[in-house]
């Protein structure tokens, strides 16, 4: 792998461990942001721009691995080889939360939605991790 594209991991990688410190340290309680729309919304934006750093993640690693890029369900299957199935099925939800957040389907349930992020945060580190291990070995 070319030394841009590298970089290019790591970009993204910064990104994904930004936003999940971000939120970790600045969304402990829900009955605050249910009365807060400003943080509400802020956790809501940080989540999304998490799921999309994955998603960006996850096609990068499978291209490199001479996959056909495809939707990012199906390209996360594609890393079965390199991640635990619970870990797969918490960034699959993760994706599906970040639709939801983005497009409101049937309105948001604030605390389904505070509830869902945090049981999800722990499987983006398990990601992170595995995606540092996967880059030193090209």
């Amino acid at each position: 792998m070319d030394e841009k594209r590298v970089k290019r991991f790591y970009q993204k990688l910064e990104t994904l461990e930004d936003r999940l410190t971000f939120i970790e340290d600045n969304f402990q309680e829900i009955t605050e942001l249910k009365e807060n729309r400003v943080l509400r919304k802020a956790l809501y934006k940080e989540f999304q721009e998490l799921a999309e750093a994955l998603g960006d993640l996850i096609a990068m690693m499978i291209k490199e691995e001479g996959i056909l890029v495809k939707d990012d369900y199906t390209n996360l299957e594609g890393l079965k080889s390199l991640l635990e199935p619970d870990i797969i099925k918490n960034l699959k939800k993760a994706n599906g939360l970040r639709n939801v957040l983005v497009h409101g389907y049937n309105r948001i349930n604030d605390t389904l939605a505070f509830e869902s992020i945090n049981s999800i945060l722990p499987s983006f580190w398990i990601f992170s991790s595995m995606v540092r291990k996967w880059l030193k070995k090209k």
